[in-house]
């Protein structure tokens, strides 16, 4: 017999059952250090830098939304930030407290869902560099109202997604 749906959480369940989980994929990814992934190395994303460096984004309390081994959650810890920093990947999180144990920097890793999360008005910023893009449709909605949850009235929220290199892309020069 089929289920009922009863709430949006059983929807939303429902919905995720249709795909592979996101632990399955994301453990093993990072488990080999060596592959050539360009956030594997321990540097910042470069638009982060210059909100920075610009002066646009000044120390506060930050989240970092999909942290993998921490490059940009070290780099905001290293310019005065209290930061919070979060990836679904047991991996990803014991390799970024060991690179922040190495750089000297306390930040507050944590294993945890972005759909656990409920801050309150409590970040000046908060950072994703590879979460949104990785999460399904129906749960976008869901992550974008935690963000705005957790930002502090005049606070902001940086954004870096990637899109695939097409040939059409190649003719809008």
């Amino acid at each position: 017999m089929e289920k009922t749906i009863k709430n949006v959480d059983e929807l939303f369940e429902m919905l995720d059952s249709s795909f592979r989980t996101e632990k399955q994929f994301w453990e093993p990814f990072y488990s080999n250090r060596q592959r050539l992934i360009p956030f594997f190395v321990n540097k910042p994303c470069e638009n982060l830098v210059s909100y920075i460096e610009d002066g646009k984004i000044h120390a506060g309390k930050a989240m970092e939304l999909g942290c993998g081994p921490g490059r940009n959650a070290l780099f905001l810890a290293s310019r005065g930030f209290s930061v919070d920093a979060f990836d679904l990947s047991e991996v990803a999180i014991e390799w970024a407290k060991e690179r922040a144990k190495e750089a000297g920097l306390n930040i507050n890793f944590k294993c945890e869902s972005v759909f656990n999360l409920a801050p309150q008005q409590e970040y000046d910023f908060v950072y994703d560099s590879g979460c949104l893009h990785h999460l399904l449709p129906h749960r976008r909605v869901q992550y974008i109202q935690m963000i705005y949850n957790g930002l502090k009235p005049q606070g902001y929220f940086g954004l870096t997604c990637f899109a695939p290199v097409t040939e059409r892309l190649a003719d809008l020069n």
